[in-house]
């Protein structure tokens, strides 16, 4: 059987949560590995998805669905080239699928595990990411540099990047962190892990009073952060939003009443070393596009050339 990718577009965003977790239950006799981040919804497996809420924007079959899946994994996909959080992205994905599959489907579960396999060796062997600091940690510095000691900071999103983020403030002592998401169940669960206060977006101008820091990073197709949510919030207030579109508001982003670091300001921080950057970035992709073919060749597709494919990790997608 030849693996599929899909990446996907939900026909109705604000629906998006409901569309993956069909994803992720539908036809358990033939699991996806769904990879949903902020600014990606992809999935992976023996067939294409038949939800009537998603379409399917583009299609990787055999070989090729293997390099797509190992080029995200590798950072060769990503706004910035060899971005560190997205290859724990992809690990997530793929617990998940393991925690559904249950023992029943060991095929797919060593496709993606070579596939995991194959990622890391390219960026060891390529070092795309050396020296190289991951948006979740440059977003923690920017928070506890410019945060009072101590202060409440709140985290807006419960995906693997706002994880992330909350993660790094827990193990760096910020003991009064507030977890905010579209589903209340994962905020408390993350709220959990961090020993912190956790709600939905309901509640989010309570969990906003006295901080001094949020952080945001959500999948919203709109704004969910608006200037009337910041009334009781400390002053100074020091906002990171890497959430694309923002998360916030524009009265927001221009209000003299906070310090405002969006995504391409961020960005720009972790872009050094580009020239060298770009050529790892080639040997990268060289050794995913000849990993992924020697190991899974196919007829039913066509065969890229990887000089191609390393000139296209220039442009990727986001993470």
């Amino acid at each position: 059987m030849l693996l599929i990718g899909c990446e996907l577009r939900v026909l109705d965003p604000q629906q998006r949560e409901q569309a993956v977790a069909g994803l992720q239950s539908e036809r358990p006799d033939s699991p996806l590995l769904v990879l949903n981040t902020c600014q990606r919804l992809e999935c992976y497996g023996w067939r294409e998805p038949e939800s009537s809420s998603i379409a399917i924007h583009r299609r990787w079959h055999g070989a090729a669905a293997v390099e797509r899946l190992a080029r995200i994994a590798s950072g060769l996909e990503c706004r910035v080239l060899g971005e560190l959080d997205v290859l724990g992205q992809v690990r997530n994905a793929y617990r998940k699928f393991r925690d559904r599959r249950g023992d029943r489907h060991a095929d797919l579960d060593r496709l993606f595990q070579d596939v995991l396999t194959l990622a890391r060796r390219a960026r060891r062997n390529s070092k795309i990411d050396q020296d190289l600091v991951s948006l979740g940690a440059l977003a923690t510095r920017e928070l506890v540099a410019r945060v009072p000691i101590g202060a409440p900071i709140a985290i807006v999103g419960t995906g693997s990047l706002a994880s992330s983020v909350a993660h790094h403030l827990a193990e760096l002592g910020c003991g009064d962190l507030r977890l905010i998401g579209r589903r209340v169940d994962n905020a408390l669960r993350l709220a959990g892990e961090v020993n912190g206060r956790g709600g939905g977006l309901d509640a989010m101008r309570e969990l906003l009073t006295d901080v001094a820091g949020i952080f945001t990073a959500t999948a919203a197709p709109a704004a969910v952060i608006h200037a009337a949510d910041l009334e009781r919030t400390a002053q100074p207030l020091t906002i990171v939003d890497l959430g694309e579109p923002p998360d916030c508001e524009p009265a927001v982003t221009l209000s003299p009443r906070c310090t405002y670091v969006g995504l391409l300001e961020v960005e720009s921080r972790v872009r050094a070393n580009v020239e060298l950057r770009l050529q790892r970035a080639q040997l990268a992709a060289q050794i995913v596009h000849e990993g992924a073919w020697q190991r899974y060749p196919d007829s039913d597709t066509l065969v890229v050339a990887a000089s191609s494919l390393a000139a296209e990790a220039v442009c990727g997608a986001t993470v």
